[in-house]
């Protein structure tokens, strides 16, 4: 029995690995449609992303984005595993980016480097769970709509924060409107000549952590009766609405965790009219990964690759950015296509299948003996 468990589990991966891919494939088919349609070469404009990120400068950038749109999406799988839809990972991401640029900012050389890390991180994770705990307390208490809440919590957080970076928090000592720069003594260290730092060691292991939470806890096995019955989690006497709080929490620190990855390292400050728009994409991961923690790591090198393209080929093949946007989307929707195709078929197969035989009644007389 074990073995025919575990054998359900590869097949069950495999067969999300399978439909990944061919959302893939799918969406990049339609894509380079649209690339002809728009007057573009698809083969030339696609072999030229696959020359650049063949070498290493090209894949370290690919992983360099990768790192904040997986610390993003393990925010949203956290917050789906509970059955919670997590819409306002751009707001946590930019509070938490402002608390951490500010503290960093106040703290540089007074301090060794690790330290700023920790201190400006934790003001990041602080901020921003304090800010989903917004809409957690919402949905546990009064029975608010979190995707209603925390939508609107973004706008909010988005005008918050340009407010505040344009006026009490902005460094009075630069023109453009932002918080004090971080040294470059003080940002996180990167590994040779590539711009990869230490935030991909911090993504790998919550991604690690997420997986053993899921598999292995008792947390992640409330968080899984939350998710899929609630009222069985009420009837077992689970506090659901506390546990609706924490986990609003935890999503928002990992948001934050996001946003202060990129002003450690990559930025070194926040600035007034920056949204790096990591909510879209987080979802679109997690779906990609097909909600499995492991699944994150490839799914973000994937986007990653997406979002260098945005950045590479508008100047090598004159293609314009918003195409990999749109490439997102396609994503998606083919994961969508694909996934109500396999369901079909499961449902087909299961009703086309033989029914095993049921053992024959005994008879009288094997009765009697």
């Amino acid at each position: 029995m074990m073995l025919s468990g575990t054998r359900g589990r590869v097949t069950e991966a495999t067969v999300g690995l399978l439909v990944s891919i061919a959302a893939i494939v799918i969406a990049f088919a339609i894509g380079a449609l649209i690339l002809v349609i728009s007057g573009h070469h698809p083969l030339a404009a696609y072999q030229a992303l696959i020359d650049r990120v063949s070498h290493l400068t090209g894949f370290s950038e690919v992983i360099v984005r990768a790192i904040p749109l997986a610390l993003a999406a393990s925010a949203v799988l956290l917050a789906v595993r509970a059955g919670i839809w997590n819409i306002g990972i751009d707001g946590q991401v930019l509070v938490g980016a402002l608390a951490c640029g500010v503290m960093a900012g106040k703290v540089a050389g007074h301090v060794p480097a690790p330290l700023l890390w920790i201190v400006s991180a934790g003001a990041a994770v602080i901020v921003a769970a304090a800010w989903a705990g917004i809409a957690g307390v919402l949905r546990a208490r009064f029975g608010m709509n979190e995707i209603i809440t925390t939508i609107m919590l973004n706008y909010v957080a988005l005008s918050l924060t340009s407010w505040l970076v344009k006026g009490p928090l902005r460094d009075p000592t630069l023109v453009s409107p932002q918080t004090p720069l971080i040294p470059r003594p003080d940002r996180l260290p990167t590994w040779g000549t590539t711009r990869v730092h230490l935030g991909l060691v911090v993504a790998l292991l919550i991604v690690i952590g997420l997986s053993v939470l899921f598999r292995r806890a008792r947390f992640g096995l409330e968080l899984r009766v939350i998710g899929e019955n609630p009222r069985a989690a009420r009837h077992a006497m689970l506090p659901v609405n506390r546990l609706i709080v924490l986990v609003m929490l935890i999503s928002g620190a990992l948001a934050g965790l996001a946003g202060a990855n990129d002003i450690l390292s990559t930025k070194g400050t926040f600035q007034s009219e920056w949204n790096p728009q990591y909510g879209f994409a987080a979802f679109a991961l997690v779906f990609l990964a097909q909600r499995k923690p492991l699944g994150i790591v490839p799914a973000a090198l994937v986007l990653g690759f997406l979002a260098y393209g945005a950045d590479i080929l508008p100047r090598v093949a004159n293609v314009a950015p918003d195409f990999f946007d749109l490439l997102e989307g396609l994503i998606l929707a083919s994961l969508a296509v694909v996934g109500v195709a396999q369901m079909r078929w499961q449902r087909r197969s299961a009703a086309t299948a033989p029914t095993p035989a049921q053992p024959a009644a005994p008879s009288v007389r094997e009765t009697v003996v």
